[in-house]
């Protein structure tokens, strides 16, 4: 009889502990999620050194040191909304434009510069919480790309850098590798440096 009373206590307070664990989670999962947020960045297209590793490979566009010359880029703003799926991932969309000279591929340049838009939808997974005032993540996504006439898509993949400098406000860093997956886009590195904004009370779970 003992033993039984026994092994019903435990039962009892292992499920119990079991229930405050899965609790505790389930709160933490949204403590740090971010709130709906908008952003807007400087950014450098780099057609150029995308080209040369293609052409020369990475040790040699490394080595000439040429990648790092902003010259080569073209300049432009991104505006973005971002909205915080969970503690450690947020879904970004993004638009951004700058004019320049677009390598389309197989068509010949006429030297002009004009407005290339590009829309960006992707996942920014983060190392930790938005509580951390650094906070590296990896993007993937998807995107599309208008030039002219000339309409395309693409596959945005690379790495960034969130410091956070008040409860609310964020800079962020990142550099995407933008992959063709239609025939009228370019291989290229996108950069951008800018700043974050989250508005509304971050949801926790009650």
């Amino acid at each position: 009889m003992l033993r039984l009373h026994k092994t019903t206590f435990m039962k009892k307070f292992t499920l119990s502990l079991v229930a405050m664990i899965v609790c505790t989670i389930a709160i933490a999962q949204d403590q740090y999620k971010k709130s709906p947020s908008f952003g807007v960045q400087f950014i450098l297209n780099d057609f150029k050194t995308a080209a040369d590793i293609r052409n020369s490979g990475l040790a040699q566009v490394l080595k000439n040191k040429q990648w790092s010359k902003t010259s080569r880029m073209a300049s432009g703003l991104a505006f973005s909304y971002i909205q915080g799926m969970s503690n450690q991932l947020d879904v970004a969309a993004t638009l951004s434009g700058s004019f320049l000279d677009y390598p389309v591929p197989n068509k010949v340049s006429n030297g002009q510069q004009n407005l290339l838009l590009e829309g960006a939808v992707t996942a920014n997974l983060k190392l930790v919480t938005d509580d951390y005032w650094f906070n590296p993540y990896v993007t993937l996504g998807v995107g599309a790309s208008k030039y002219k006439g000339y309409f395309g898509a693409f596959l945005p993949a690379g790495l960034g850098i969130q410091f956070k400098v008040l409860n609310d406000t964020y800079i962020t860093v990142n550099s995407q590798y933008r992959i063709p997956v239609s025939e009228n886009v370019a291989y290229h590195f996108y950069h951008g440096f800018g700043i974050v904004q989250s508005f509304g009370k971050k949801k926790v779970s009650q």
